[in-house]
């Protein structure tokens, strides 16, 4: 009789038909420098395979948004125009707007960090236009846009990163933050059809701190992807000279492993890259016998000198335009050598990052080349 009166059953149950399930945050700045807070929440009845036989409108989602001068405070603001509880419980992606981001996002980290319905394993996401704007795009493939956009990054074509991973950035010496560029793009290039728009990662955020200094393209982020050791999957196509022949040959990229070696000497720190890929050949359109061993020697050094190309540029553009340590180098060096840079090297990071010496040194093994010659 005793545990009968412990235990409590379910007094704290939520039902399902009482809340407001929110698949997608984006947050913007306001020209009065308040926080915009949109939220994209599911509508039950427009999902499932029956959708289609309910009526009205296709949409599946609903944005609303409101201000406030932080988060919490625009999201009880938003929770006196829903009839239900906003559960955030179900959000997959959290995007920002550039002006936000320029601003400093560290009061957006501490909120999905301190409260405890945002996930931390959400995809965090930036855009050079409005968080809103993107969150209201129509999806295409699946019922919710947010699963687009989750599918995205999970799929390994571009840079992604959880907010946990950002915010274990953010709290890291000698690594700096970058998060995925988000953008809508045509569907159909060189129509004139220009009204259906998909998602597109094309690029990544750079960071110094919580606030947003800059971005990379999509060649450049390949390039930052190569030396974090976060290549999953891509292609690569070199350029044969018209010498031999000219023509593209396309290469799968099937593994790769990177390293980052520093090396202390005489006071002075220096840093080298080594990337080791695994490729096979994917398409050939050039007049190369791919099935000689002297042509795939060759191949493999292109491949080798477009690696390198990839990653000084990212690198160069990191050290001299944004100072900003995206890579992790310094916690490369505070690993290997924890007495130096917790005496010397931590406090002048900054200024050492954009005169270090990076040697890279990519080496290529191409493994399959096809059925034909």
């Amino acid at each position: 009789m005793i545990i009968i009166i412990l235990l409590t059953g379910c007094w704290n149950r939520v039902e399902v038909n009482d809340i407001a399930i929110v698949t997608a945050i984006g947050i913007d700045l306001t020209e009065d420098d308040k926080l915009l807070l949109s939220i994209q929440v599911a509508i039950p009845v427009k999902l499932g395979p029956t959708s289609g036989s309910q009526g009205g409108s296709s949409n599946s989602t609903f944005v609303v948004s409101e201000t406030g001068d932080t988060i919490s405070e625009a999201y009880r603001n938003i929770q006196g125009k829903i009839s239900r509880n906003i559960f955030f419980s179900q959000s997959r992606v959290l995007l920002i707007g550039e002006d936000m981001a320029k601003k400093g996002i560290s009061n957006i980290i501490d909120f999905h960090s301190r409260y405890n319905e945002p996930r931390i394993n959400s995809f965090i996401m930036f855009t050079k236009g409005q968080a809103s704007e993107l969150i209201n795009n129509m999806p295409q493939l699946e019922s919710i846009s947010a699963e687009e956009t989750k599918e995205l990054a999970k799929i390994g074509a571009g840079l992604s990163v959880y907010i946990r991973d950002f915010m274990n950035m953010l709290l890291t010496d000698g690594k700096e933050p970058v998060a995925p560029q988000f953008s809508l793009t045509p569907l159909e290039e060189n129509t004139k059809n220009k009204s259906r728009e998909g998602q597109e990662i094309n690029g990544a955020a750079v960071f110094k701190g919580d606030k947003l200094v800059g971005w990379l393209d999509k060649t450049e982020t390949r390039g930052l992807l190569w030396i974090r050791n976060e290549i999953e999957t891509g292609v690569i196509t070199i350029n044969i000279p018209e010498d031999q022949g000219g023509g593209n040959i396309s290469f799968e990229i099937i593994r790769v492993d990177s390293k980052i070696k520093p090396k202390l000497q005489n006071g002075e720190i220096n840093l080298s890259v080594d990337v080791t890929s695994e490729l096979s050949i994917m398409e050939n359109d050039s007049k190369l016998n791919v099935d000689q061993t002297q042509v795939l020697d060759e191949l493999e050094k292109y491949v080798e000198n477009e690696i390198k190309d990839r990653i000084q540029l990212v690198v160069d553009i990191a050290q001299k335009e944004y100072q900003s340590d995206i890579f992790g180098f310094g916690q490369a060096v505070y690993k290997k050598y924890p007495k130096e840079w917790n005496v010397a090297l931590k406090n002048n990071w900054d200024q050492t990052f954009e005169q270090l010496e990076v040697n890279i040194t990519p080496k290529v093994f191409i493994r399959r080349i096809g059925l034909s010659k």
